[in-house]
């Protein structure tokens, strides 16, 4: 019953966010290219993530009516977004509540998987515990609620190093076919899904030390089958295309791919060329330099090491931070089994390494997004209910599941641009630490919303995003700089633009060409009259 409760409420809450948000930067690039891949077998449109989410999501807008324009222009990702945008002006935001539903069904599954994993190790009160501090995770909720893959990502290694630890240790071929699927449906989502197989090789050592494994050879057996059934799955998924060309003959973009290329020419790669391609596409985001970091009110050509440190300390609620202070007391004092807190704490110090010395993106804590249900499965230790832990650990984990509940209950359902106490909110945390963390394009329908209440017809607006504002019904002047005309006596800002990050603007005619960086330093200094879905900043000029 409880665990229907809390993921019932968990869906709940992450519908309620998928509804009442406009759509975010980069869910204009994904579902669009997932029609395509759903009505035309298209691979080819936005690359950079793989198919198998973005098709998902799809169907689900396709079944919602989505129509897919007459010309796609030079298909670029963005150039499709806008054409998908206007040739749906009328049901926009209809189709892509429709995609994002995908999302909030697959967070509901990774609710279940942490309550299964928790189960496994900590038993039924553990488990409750676990479910209950990812049902209320801000962040979860948050991505739970947009056609991304960070949700579908996390479950993809959650669910893959759950059942490639009960196939080490108790053998069964089921737990094997689960590990297989659950893999080969990662390798579908993102491409960090290369650091999967080693994860699971080292992880593999551990139970061998320990002799817990009844097994050995059908272990070895069943990860050298995973690369073949992964391998396949990719063929199938890519439809075939692969042209099985030797590395001189591609044209990389990026340097980690042009090194692999100059230093193994003659290498084919068993990979679908839209893979590798993409893949390629991804790497050139994360080389160095490529995508600056916004800490601390200073703008960084690369991501610096206490970025996401910081990040996580603003974002995470206090009640989850009580809650990693207070594990980390348990397991000095009551030492809880390293069989048991290695896997899920693996899966944490892999993504914070991958975000902090290998992609190094500053752009949002998104990007450690599995950590959450990885560190809600440790945190199910504190109710364990091991042979001499005191009644008042469970006691303090539960009412700090509650405490998160408030938290996140009460900045409902802008769950993106949710802040802890301790930052101040995001009126002051967006000065920590911005983009997606806090402005993702979101706030259109709540500004729609504060405008009627307040009776104000048109309003002056930078916004950030790739979302159309006039096909929420806002009537706007769009601010480029300097002072604002008299068509009217309000500014509505996006916060991204507002602590002086650049990007292009999203204009009725398409998106500026070039970046702007706009001051509105003049304002800094004054509180707004309203902050729409903690994200816009809504000021009277006169």
């Amino acid at each position: 019953m409880f665990v229907a409760l809390l993921v019932a409420a968990h869906l709940l809450l992450a519908g309620w966010g998928a509804v009442r948000q406009s759509v975010t930067f980069d869910e204009n690039f994904h579902l669009p290219s997932g029609i395509l891949i759903a009505s035309r077998g298209e691979l080819r449109v936005s690359a950079v993530n793989p198919p198998l989410v973005k098709a998902l999501s799809g169907w689900a807008a396709l079944a919602a009516g989505a129509r897919i324009p007459d010309s796609l222009g030079s298909g670029e990702q963005g150039e499709v977004g806008i054409a998908f945008m206007r040739a749906n002006a009328d049901r926009y935001q209809r189709i892509f509540v429709a995609g994002r539903l995908v999302i909030v069904l697959l967070s509901g599954l990774l609710a279940l998987a942490v309550w299964r994993w928790a189960r496994r190790l900590w038993g039924a009160r553990g488990a409750l515990v676990a479910l209950g501090f990812y049902a209320f995770a801000p962040e979860a909720l948050a991505h739970a609620g947009v056609v991304t893959m960070d949700v579908p990502t996390a479950l993809g290694f959650v669910t893959a190093l759950m059942s490639w630890q009960a196939f080490v240790i108790g053998g069964r071929w089921r737990a094997w076919t689960a590990t297989a699927l659950s893999l080969a449906y990662t390798f579908f989502v993102r491409f960090t899904a290369v650091f999967l197989p080693p994860l699971l090789l080292a992880l593999t050592l551990e139970p061998f030390l320990r002799r817990r494994v009844r097994a050995p050879r059908r272990v070895w057996l069943g990860y050298a089958l995973l690369a073949v059934t992964t391998l396949a799955a990719l063929q199938i998924g890519y439809l075939g295309r692969t042209s099985w060309q030797p590395l001189r003959r591609w044209r990389f973009e990026s340097h980690a791919f042009q090194s692999l290329a100059r230093r193994a020419p003659d290498l084919v790669l068993p990979l679908p060329d839209t893979y590798v391609g993409g893949f390629d596409r991804q790497a050139v985001e994360s080389q160095a330099h490529a995508t600056p970091s916004y800490l601390m009110g200073e703008l960084h050509a690369d991501a610096p090491l206490a970025y996401f440190p910081v990040a996580l300390a603003v974002k995470w609620p206090a009640g989850f931070l009580a809650a990693l202070a207070l594990l980390a007391l348990y397991g000095l004092r009551r030492r809880p089994r390293l069989s048991h807190a290695l896997w899920p704490s693996a899966l944490v110090v892999l993504f914070l390494w991958i975000a902090m010395f290998v992609g190094r993106l500053g752009i949002g804590i998104r990007y450690v997004f599995p950590i959450v249900p990885a560190l809600a499965v440790l945190l199910g230790a504190l109710a364990s209910a091991r042979r001499g832990d005191a009644a008042w650990w469970r006691r303090a984990a539960v009412a700090l599941v509650a405490v998160q509940a408030i938290e996140a209950c009460a900045h409902a359902p802008w769950h993106l641009s949710f802040y802890n106490l301790l930052a101040g909110g995001p009126e002051r945390g967006q000065w920590i630490v911005n983009d997606s963390n806090v402005d993702w394009g979101q706030g259109l329908i709540a500004l729609r919303d504060e405008l009627a209440r307040r009776g104000i017809r048109r309003v002056h607006l930078a916004y950030h995003g790739t979302a159309e504002p006039s096909l929420y019904g806002i009537d706007y002047v769009p601010y480029l700089g300097g002072a604002p005309g008299p068509e009217s006596d309000w500014i509505a800002i996006s916060s991204y633009y507002f602590v002086g990050l650049s990007q292009r603007m999203m204009l009725r005619e398409g998106r500026t060409k070039d970046a702007l960086r706009l001051d509105f330093t003049p304002l800094w200094k004054r509180r707004p009259e309203a902050m729409p879905a903690g994200c816009m900043l809504l000021y009277r000029l006169r």
